[in-house]
């Protein structure tokens, strides 16, 4: 039994006859009661009976007629969803990113994808780790990931957002004088990271991996370590005078336009951002056009 047997069964009982049925259907009368004869053996019921030249329902019949509006109504309705999936009018789409890029990325990305496809529900959530991020694309408990690409693995497809350049944050404020005397950040030396206290994260984060080889680029170590789990407290840990910090340069450029003294490396240090999506996502509408907005601009351009 199927949804065109039961469309048929209650044509036929609205419209009378199976003439009149099959012409609303756009079918043929042979089709139509093709279909009614094969629901009719599924079910094990005689659903009509002739009399004169119209067809009446029997008491099994009447029985059957409202369950199979029911389903119908259903099926319509999960029709109409689906159709509107497709056009973007409704649905969710789940985004997870580390805390980080929250802060930097996301916002845009939403923005953007946001102003395209506004009755669409969007959810945003942070991961501790890469390796919870690619562990909620890879079982769909979220639909994108933004993270650092190093993350990827079988069955998630990358797509390349930005080469994301890191500055350091060093301890205190800017002087009145430093104010009016800068233009642009000047770069940091060796000993200016030897002689400060380092504020990061702990080992195993994507940041943590990021100043350990700026570090070691120097080949100089920080006299002593801060270790906090709060990414967003990293710049006020510096601004407060604790000690330098490594971090995304743009957030770096907010903190010195809170006064913050703001250092760059002589060479780019760098970390590969991406979306991470399931293969069998990307064809997904509301995913298929995240992916189409994302890339047609990069975020921070």
């Amino acid at each position: 039994m199927n949804l065109e047997q039961l469309e048929a069964v209650v044509a036929v009982v609205d419209y009378g006859s199976y003439a009149a049925a099959a012409d609303v259907l756009r079918i043929s009368q042979p089709s139509l009661t093709r279909r009614i004869q094969r629901c009719e053996t599924d079910l094990g019921l005689a659903l009509f009976t002739r009399v004169g030249r119209r067809m009446q329902v029997t008491d099994a019949g009447r029985s059957v007629l409202g369950p199979a509006r029911r389903m119908l109504q259903e099926a319509n309705g999960l029709r109409a969803l689906a159709d509107a999936q497709q056009a973007l009018t409704a649905g969710t789409l789940r985004i997870g990113a580390l805390p980080s890029l929250v802060a930097t990325h996301v916002p845009e990305l939403v923005a953007r994808f946001h102003a395209a496809h506004p009755d669409v529900r969007i959810e945003v959530t942070g991961a501790v780790d890469s390796a919870e991020l690619l562990e909620a694309v890879d079982l769909g408990r979220i639909d994108l990931g933004v993270a650092d690409v190093a993350t990827a693995g079988p069955g998630v497809e990358v797509r390349l957002l930005e080469e994301q350049r890191f500055a350091i944050v060093l301890p205190g404020l800017r002087t009145v004088a430093e104010r009016e005397a800068e233009h642009m950040p000047p770069t940091i030396t060796g000993d200016e990271l030897a002689a400060h206290t380092l504020v990061t994260l702990p080992r195993g984060t994507s940041m943590r991996a990021v100043t350990d080889e700026a570090y070691a680029r120097f080949g100089v170590q920080p006299p002593r370590v801060i270790v906090t789990t709060q990414r967003d407290a990293l710049t006020r840990f510096a601004t407060a005078g604790v000690g330098l910090t490594v971090v995304p340069e743009r957030l770096a450029d907010w903190a010195a336009a809170n006064g913050a003294r703001v250092r760059r490396f002589p060479t780019p240090v760098t970390r590969s951002i991406g979306l991470l999506v399931r293969h069998d996502s990307v064809g997904t509408p509301a995913v298929s056009a995240f992916l189409r907005l994302a890339e047609r601009v990069p975020p921070g351009d």
